[in-house]
């Protein structure tokens, strides 16, 4: 055991002083990274956030409380927002993060929510594609079920069999949908066919089910049939609340994580707050002061 001591000791006395003072400069300046890292991560997660939850207020408060017990960055005070000064390139500049990509700023532990948050920011991009007048691509195997076979008579138009209730339906509620269209009943025919093929379709898939492929196969079969002055306004209305949905189910799952790291970081706060609790005070005590202070009463 003497002799492992002795060895270690002459190891340690064999290394140039200046390898020693060079680890320790290497050391502090990894530390230096890490904490200007932590603080730049701490401003870009923060602006990026803000930026992300302007328009959802139950979701900016979850976001400003997990930066707050996450990266101990302060809830916003709206009263003292004017007076809020944000840091400039020139303030936040380091030497050391040079030839850093913005990525290198993000630590392991970073928080695996922003990219699910980021996902409620197509909304408004998709409910301007469904706006958007493009040419359609709708066709008849795009559509879960068979659109051949027999065919009834409804008014001017021929239907298959499976659409004729759907057909009927939407007489009863709308009254006849075609009766601003001049073309002929051959042409406009199809197009009344894939209409009521989508609002089928509609009825029988539920939210899970719908994805942005099936929403924008509907927008061009309702766009069809109003090029030809078919009075479907209320498909394109419901067609956008089917949007809204979809979005608003993923909205919900991301709130729902954001939930369990929020409980998740109130235990761990609480559990410490159990292990420190007894030595908080004597640090709040001597916070900005010198140790000795209180040495001599």
């Amino acid at each position: 055991m003497h002799c492992q001591i002795a060895e270690s000791e002459a190891s340690n006395q064999q290394q140039p002083r200046g390898c020693r003072v060079k680890r320790r400069k290497f050391k502090k300046r990894n530390e230096a990274r890490y904490q200007q890292k932590r603080k730049w991560r701490t401003i870009f997660l923060q602006k990026e956030f803000e930026e992300l939850a302007a328009e959802n207020t139950y979701l900016k408060e979850a976001i400003e409380c997990l930066l707050a017990n996450y990266l101990q960055v302060p809830a916003r005070d709206p009263q003292k927002e004017e007076n809020n000064v944000s840091l400039s390139a020139t303030q936040l500049y380091d030497p050391n993060l040079d030839g850093l990509e913005l990525g290198d700023l993000l630590l392991d532990e970073e928080i695996p929510i922003c990219e699910a948050i980021q996902e409620n920011t197509t909304m408004g991009e998709f409910l301007m594609k469904i706006d958007d007048d493009v040419a359609s691509n709708v066709e008849f195997p795009d559509f879960t079920f068979s659109l051949e076979g027999k065919q009834k008579r409804v008014g001017r138009y021929n239907f298959p069999l499976a659409l004729v209730p759907t057909v009927e339906r939407i007489i009863n509620v709308y009254g006849d949908i075609s009766t601003g269209c001049l073309i002929n009943s051959n042409a406009a025919g199809q197009i009344y066919v894939f209409l009521c093929a989508t609002i089928k379709e509609m009825e029988e898939v539920e939210l899970d089910q719908v994805t942005e492929e099936n929403m924008l196969k509907w927008r061009d079969a309702i766009k069809d049939a109003l090029r030809i002055n078919f009075k479907v306004e209320f498909a394109i209305d419901h067609l956008k609340k089917i949007a809204r949905a979809y979005f608003g189910r993923k909205g919900s799952q991301t709130l729902h994580d954001i939930d369990e790291k929020l409980d998740a970081l109130y235990k761990e706060r609480a559990e410490t707050y159990e292990v420190f609790k007894d030595c908080l005070a004597d640090a709040k005590a001597f916070h900005g002061k010198c140790v000795g202070t209180g040495l001599f009463p």
